[in-house]
């Protein structure tokens, strides 16, 4: 149960560790309309001034894993990750800010560190998308090269290869405006990452 636990939070830290970067990615040529739509959706999301989702999280490793109820929630430089697991099992709590991180266990125990970076490093079992994760779960790619990208029309990615890792997005759902996915699959070699949204909140106070 240690391990699953640290399994799960250590592929939460890992999308905490990019939360304001306003590097432009890498991009692959594109049928032109559907190129479009999807740098319209991404400038939109990145003048948000924050977003919170609920649903369900899920990692594998091909021996260990399991999954759990997810509230994760990004407010400018703050950051928080809520996890319970099955039956009550494995729950954690992840506060980032800019004085440092610090992952909090259902039994009491508590990590701090000056960057959610080193918490990852101290952790976490297997590699991650250290500055992804908090890019993938948008429906946007992170900052950096990309192998592949599959568009559809509407502008939304289907898949996306990059850092290693293959993400696929089973659908999307409005919300507001905006088009956000609500199932993603991430994969490398027999590492899984998957998770279902159930709930978006966009915060567009800066709009």
């Amino acid at each position: 149960m240690k391990r699953f636990c640290h399994l799960l939070a250590g592929a939460c830290l890992a999308a905490l560790l990019l939360q304001a970067c306003s590097a432009v990615p890498e991009r692959i040529a594109e049928e032109p309309g559907w190129l479009e739509r999807y740098e319209s959706r991404a400038a939109d999301l990145g003048a948000l001034s924050g977003w919170a989702l609920q649903g369900k999280l899920g990692v594998s490793d091909g021996n260990d894993g399991g999954s759990g109820k997810l509230r994760w929630q990004e407010n400018g430089e703050s950051s928080r990750m809520d996890f319970h697991g099955a039956l009550g099992r494995g729950a954690w709590r992840l506060v980032s800010e800019p004085g440092g991180a610090e992952l909090e266990l259902a039994d009491g125990r508590s990590y701090r560190a000056g960057t959610v970076g080193e918490l990852v490093r101290g952790q976490l079992g297997w590699t991650v998308p250290v500055e992804a994760l908090s890019w993938w779960v948008l429906g946007l790619e992170a900052p950096g090269p990309v192998a592949r990208r599959n568009l559809s029309e509407d502008g939304t990615l289907v898949f996306l290869e990059q850092q290693g890792w293959r993400i696929e997005y089973g659908r999307y759902r409005r919300v507001g405006e905006a088009m956000l996915p609500a199932k993603l699959t991430a994969r490398q070699d027999d590492k899984t990452v998957k998770l279902a949204v159930s709930k978006w909140s966009l915060d567009r106070s800066r709009d």
